[in-house]
């Protein structure tokens, strides 16, 4: 019996969900013994589901990139863009008052176009990934800096301000500890795990980014694929600019730009394999918020210098990997 015990808790210790879910719990334990009466509280988790929803999004959006055996190094581009139109559009008609219909057509107008948006640069990266052959961290490097440039461009490198308040109160929507933000990250991530375990198309691009080769002499289309694959990411990062807008009341072009690598650690942390073919949803949104509860607790401790915490957040990323790898590698001998 004990032997069992002993092999089921080390299957269990090779499952990264498993690995999270123990992870949060000793967070939890932590914060309430470090921060006791502050950590482990109505109030401070309600601050924790606020903040992360915009990267938990943009995690999704680097999750079905990086499955597929590539990367979009883009997503934060594409959502402050997003968010610059967004900003401009509504305060140049709600808040100015110069237009027809309600507030809620007006903002509907809104969502509706940086939805467009956000998928024309994610199928600017899926032709340079997928037909072009670009590498995808090259692909996606250029487009971000393009985007980054035409954001500049429209707003003169200065922030957006004047978002009417009929959008931004929408931040402020509550049930219980869980902000309307966090209900649409929830959103995104079961219509994500929907996409990625239960369609024919996820089945593929887990197929790609294991063996591209042999997805294609299994008759599936790389290029369409591929291309479905970076549309969703910018569609995702077009949702988290929309959220941005709505949390902050303002947008600029540099906005969030370490939620990059955030994402990327989320990702990683997460169980997915950055050489594509392997992670999981359920995976992300945990390490979502594990590492919300981390960046918290850290936020607690004002003596710390905000230049530390890339530090760890560096050292986290570095050390997710080398676990990954030893825990491969460890696979591949038993085999």
């Amino acid at each position: 019996m004990t032997g069992k015990a002993g092999i089921n808790l080390k299957k269990s210790m090779n499952n990264p969900v498993f690995r999270i879910a123990v992870l949060m719990i000793a967070v939890g334990i932590i914060g309430s013994v470090v921060m006791p009466g502050k950590f482990l509280t109505e109030a401070n988790f309600a601050s924790i589901f606020k903040q992360l929803s915009e990267y938990g999004i943009l995690a999704l959006a680097v999750f079905i990139c990086m499955v597929s055996g590539g990367i979009d190094l883009s997503v934060v581009y594409i959502a402050n863009l997003c968010a610059i139109v967004m900003g401009t559009f509504l305060s140049k008609t709600i808040g100015s008052g110069n237009y027809a219909g309600s507030p809620a057509l007006m903002i509907a107008v809104a969502c509706l176009s940086v939805f467009v948006i956000g998928c024309i640069c994610g199928a600017l990266n899926g032709l340079l990934v997928g037909r072009l052959r670009v590498p995808a961290m090259l692909a996606t490097l250029g487009s971000g800096q393009l985007i980054l440039g035409i954001s500049t461009v429209i707003t003169k490198g200065q922030a957006i301000t004047g978002v009417p308040s009929e959008f931004t109160k929408l931040a402020g929507i509550r049930f219980w500890i869980f902000p309307l933000n966090f209900f649409v990250f929830a959103v995104c991530a079961v219509v994500m795990y929907i996409i990625m375990t239960r369609t024919t198309f996820g089945i593929r691009t887990f197929l790609i980014g294991s063996n591209s080769r042999a997805a294609v002499f299994s008759g599936i289309q790389n290029n369409l694929d591929l291309l479905k694959a970076y549309m969703i990411s910018g569609f995702l990062a077009s949702v988290s600019g929309i959220i941005s807008v709505m949390r902050m009341s303002s947008a600029k072009p540099d906005y969030g730009t370490s939620y990059i690598m955030f994402s990327i650690l989320i990702c990683v942390f997460g169980g997915t394999n950055p050489n594509g073919g392997q992670g999981n949803v359920v995976g992300i949104v945990l390490a979502t918020i594990v590492l919300q509860m981390v960046a918290t607790m850290m936020n607690m401790f004002h003596n710390i210098s905000s230049f530390y915490r890339d530090i760890v957040w560096g050292a986290l990323l570095l050390i997710m990997l080398i676990v990954n790898y030893i825990i491969d590698n460890r696979h591949v001998t038993r085999r």
